[in-house]
């Protein structure tokens, strides 16, 4: 690669030498887009000058397929140093040229482009979307390399979302064409992400033989930025190997390379790893200043996954510092931040909810803002007939009235996130608590809410199950640890203290402000249609809807789930169960909606 370059910068050179106008100006800037092509990776900075000189070239001479690739180019060095929201913007402008131009390999390209920008960001489906794009037209056109390049990018995203085994189909399918092709960097980075893989089914000893072929072959091409990768990946199977003297020599040797190549992605992750280590080796000043610098990083290149990382490191350290209240602070962050990404409605979708949400909310708070303030308008409006000067006053009043509703939606939406933290938080601290139920709220939580929206709940009233679901057995906290696991029979006794945690609850939740009736469903989701519940004896409508939805919810879980005193009885048992007592034990209205919902609609627990 090294002659390679060496070659096209005498080129480049002579071609300095003569006009740019005509073929002359033409073949400086195809040159200009291939030497830039071959430097990104180790020299981002002099690539984005190649391109910048590319694009004003191209932009004189009118010379669009150039235009294209110089964009494509400056994209692709943005990204490398990890100016995710900037390379986006170049991609997007060599898309619209390669569609005018009808150029499918440069479509196909700028697809998978924006591929990799949203799988840093971790919108994972978005992603997943442009990678099969591209996957399609490369096809089409029979573009080997490009389709194992596309093949790679799917599986790394199968692999962020901790599908192993689809991941190495994907990888194993690229890593097959790139050694019959003889594609040395890319077998370097085939090699480089089967490490990964191995790393994360804890077979150590291939991953760190994947690494060091793959470090063997980036050395060889004098890839830069390859081997600040694999450097750091070996210091995570050294970390893994809870090696922390040679692990921190890796990511010190990694940061000290993405440093001079100013790759900011690069900088956060070795920061962040490097933070971890000084927590345990309790050099918690130094492994304060590293997080800090890999989540202001990671915060401002939109790298969420990191992000949400820095979180969760940093609890860890104030936890190991014995400030509970900030470490708690972080963990809320990362929860919710993770609950973001890993949430399965595409980020399209989140995106046109979270549109429609605000603006139902800024009509809400507008129109609750004007019925207060209604006679004070009247009596401006009044004072407008024979006072002129007052209409600044009321185009000032209207003015504070737009900035209020402004600061009461955010105040809304601020309320609502912390809410949110708050509940699953209390939701990982009651499994926690009892270990044989891990995920049960969850799952509970998965079928109410759609068991809601098949009764035709609004969005609201739906999000309300989902989260008072996450907590309905938090008076279980109160209940010894050695009757939660008990495998045999409880005593009566027993099953009277099993029996006090919706009471419990009721006590815990009754005193937080949350906006939906959490409390009072919390008390009544063991109470029964016919009254032979608890703790109140309750009967039919006189339990909240909400109760009755988790109440079957839970049972159904429950009976497809292990528990250590009983083997599991399975889907089909808990319909059965559940239709045998509808109108019984069970709101018969309710008992149907959950039925549809798992035997129309394919309802399973995951």
């Amino acid at each position: 690669m090294n002659i390679e370059i060496a070659v096209l910068k005498r080129k480049l050179k002579k071609a300095r030498s003569n006009p740019p106008s005509g073929k002359t100006g033409r073949a400086r800037i195809d040159l200009l887009n291939e030497l830039g092509m071959l430097l990104y990776r180790s020299r981002p900075l002099i690539t984005e000058a190649y391109a910048k000189e590319s694009i004003v070239l191209s932009e004189r001479l009118e010379y669009r397929q150039g235009e294209a690739s110089g964009n494509q180019l400056m994209g692709i060095s943005k990204g490398a140093r990890g100016k995710y929201f900037e390379s986006m913007r170049y991609f997007n402008i060599a898309s619209e040229i390669y569609v005018e131009l009808d150029n499918k390999r440069g479509i196909a390209t700028t697809f998978s482009n924006i591929g990799l920008v949203y799988s840093y960001q971790s919108r994972f489906d978005l992603a997943i979307d442009q990678h099969m794009k591209a996957l399609s037209i490369f096809e089409e056109i029979n573009d080997r390399n490009r389709i194992a390049h596309s093949l790679n990018n799917i599986g790394i995203i199968f692999r962020k979302r901790q599908n192993l085994e689809r991941a190495e189909e994907y990888y194993l399918k690229a890593l097959r064409i790139r050694e019959e092709i003889g594609d040395l960097s890319g077998l370097a980075m085939s090699l480089n992400n089967m490490g990964i893989l191995a790393k994360e089914k804890d077979d150590l000893e291939s991953a760190l033989d994947y690494h060091s072929r793959s470090l063997k072959l980036k050395e060889d091409l004098g890839d830069m930025q390859g081997i600040a990768i694999s450097y750091s990946n070996i210091g995570d199977i050294h970390m893994k190997l809870q090696e922390y003297t040679p692990a921190l020599e890796y990511y010190r040797k990694s940061l000290s390379i993405v440093e001079e190549l100013e790759d900011e992605k690069g900088i956060s992750n070795n920061c962040k790893f490097i933070g971890h280590i000084m927590i345990l080796q309790k050099k918690y000043d130094e492994a304060l200043e590293y997080l800090n610098r890999a989540l202001r990083i990671s915060s401002g290149i939109g790298a969420r996954i990191y992000e949400s990382d820095c979180f969760k490191e940093l609890s860890d350290l104030y936890k190991a510092m014995g400030d509970y209240e900030k470490a708690f602070l972080f963990f809320k962050k990362y929860s919710s931040l993770m609950q973001e990404i890993f949430s399965d409605k595409s980020a399209e979708t989140i995106a046109k909810l979270q549109v429609r949400y605000e603006t139902e909310q800024k009509e809400k708070e507008a129109e609750l803002y004007y019925l207060r303030n209604v006679e004070l308008r009247r009596e401006i409006n009044d004072r407008k007939l024979v006072e002129n000067r007052l209409v600044a006053q009321e185009r000032l009043l209207e003015e504070r009235v737009k900035d209020r509703t402004v600061e009461l939606q955010e105040s809304m939406r601020n309320l609502k996130k912390s809410v949110e933290g708050t509940i699953h938080t209390l939701s990982r601290i009651i499994e926690s608590k009892d270990p044989y139920t891990s995920g049960h709220q969850l799952r509970v939580a998965e079928l109410a809410r759609l068991i809601a929206i098949e009764l035709g709940f609004d969005e609201d009233k739906v999000e309300a199950v989902f989260m008072i679901s996450l907590v309905h057995d938090i008076g279980k906290i109160s209940i010894p640890q050695e009757i939660l696991s008990r495998s045999g029979q409880l005593s009566e006794l027993e099953q009277e203290i099993i029996q006090t945690h919706s009471q419990v609850g009721y006590e815990i939740l009754s005193e937080v402000a949350f906006p939906w009736p959490v409390a009072d469903v919390v008390l009544q989701h063991q109470e029964l249609y016919d009254g032979s519940g608890y703790p109140n004896k309750l009967k039919g409508e006189q339990i909240l809807l909400e109760a009755r939805i988790i109440a079957v919810a839970d049972v159904v879980e429950a009976m497809t789930s292990h528990r250590p005193y009983r083997s599991t009885p399975g889907l089909e048992k808990a319909i059965e169960e559940i239709s045998k007592n509808s109108g019984i034990l069970y709101d018969p209205d309710v008992v149907e909606a959950c039925r549809r919902v798992i035997c129309e609609k394919g309802f399973h627990f995951q």
